[in-house]
């Protein structure tokens, strides 16, 4: 198991201007992070590399600097949103961002891609439908992807508060998520673990590992406080990651330790982005130390 890190550590500056991949990856690397996740969540905003036609060269531009600087791209975020909403509004945009990052994924190497199921908010939320609809979206996706040499992880989802009161997410239970990895029955499938959404479920997240078991493929490692994302670094929300991090041991689990703490760094002066980076470098280490 190796340490890694969402490219959304250091995503935007203080002056909020956004960040290039390239320029993320070279702090990254001066700090010591060798393996990343290139976080292609914002594919469908123009400030993305990725959004306009030359998006090619500036995939070959990111795979230079990564070669420059011993990166490797083991996992990314690929844009997400409510997959089986039919009327999605920009849904369009969506699945061909989707499947351009995908292909992006396969000339850099990516391994795992991570996606989000849908929820079936216009049925009452039935997992019977939701079940259906993502095994017609997640077939052909996978079929695409294989061709690009890309797994495809599902992320295990939490029931987010809206308008104040919870709203049922599909996913958000273990056994839901597997059921929908297993019902996939592909090669190139398998589960994201986000550790912060499994704590604003309230889980037992051991045995929920446990469960999971050789389905983990990849993981967003954020902690929070049970009851908002906020994807801040582990021991500063109430996550308890001694236990976690046996776990992953004790299961096995081949993948990398990838960060999504985008909100660790996001409103720190510029001039505290490298010693707060360091900092989480060594946090991450130090959990590592836990699995040997």
């Amino acid at each position: 198991m190796r340490l890694s890190t969402s490219t959304n550590i250091h995503y935007m500056r203080e002056n909020k201007e956004y960040i290039l991949f390239i320029d993320s990856m070279r702090i990254c690397s001066e700090v010591g992070y060798k393996v990343m996740d290139i976080n292609f969540c914002d594919a469908v905003r123009e400030h993305c590399e990725v959004f306009g036609d030359n998006w090619k060269d500036e995939v070959e531009k990111i795979a230079e600097q990564a070669e420059k600087l011993g990166i490797e791209f083991s996992q990314c975020h690929l844009p997400f949103y409510n997959v089986i909403d039919s009327k999605f509004e920009d849904r369009e945009l969506y699945e061909k961002m989707i499947s351009r990052c995908i292909e992006a994924s396969g000339l850099l190497g990516v391994k795992w891609g991570i996606l989000h199921a849908g929820t079936a908010i216009w049925d009452n939320r039935s997992i019977k439908v939701a079940k259906e609809k993502n095994i017609e979206y997640f077939k052909p996706k996978l079929e695409i992807a294989s061709k690009h040499n890309l797994g495809i992880a599902i992320e295990n989802m939490a029931d987010f508060l809206i308008d104040g009161r919870p709203r049922r997410r599909y996913t958000a239970e273990v056994e839901e998520l597997c059921d929908l990895v297993d019902s996939l029955n592909s090669d190139n499938v398998g589960v994201c673990w986000d550790f912060g959404h499994a704590n604003l479920t309230g889980c037992d997240q051991i045995q929920s590992l446990k469960f999971v078991g050789n389905r983990l493929k990849a993981t967003h490692v954020a902690d929070n406080r049970g009851m908002y994302d906020n994807h801040i670094a582990p021991f500063h929300g109430n996550i308890e990651w001694k236990p976690i991090m046996k776990t992953l041991k004790e299961i096995d689990y081949a993948g990398d330790f990838t960060y999504e703490i985008h909100n660790e760094t996001m409103k720190l002066p510029d001039a505290l982005r490298e010693a707060s980076l360091e900092y989480t470098f060594k946090i991450g280490k130090y959990l590592l130390s836990l699995a040997e």
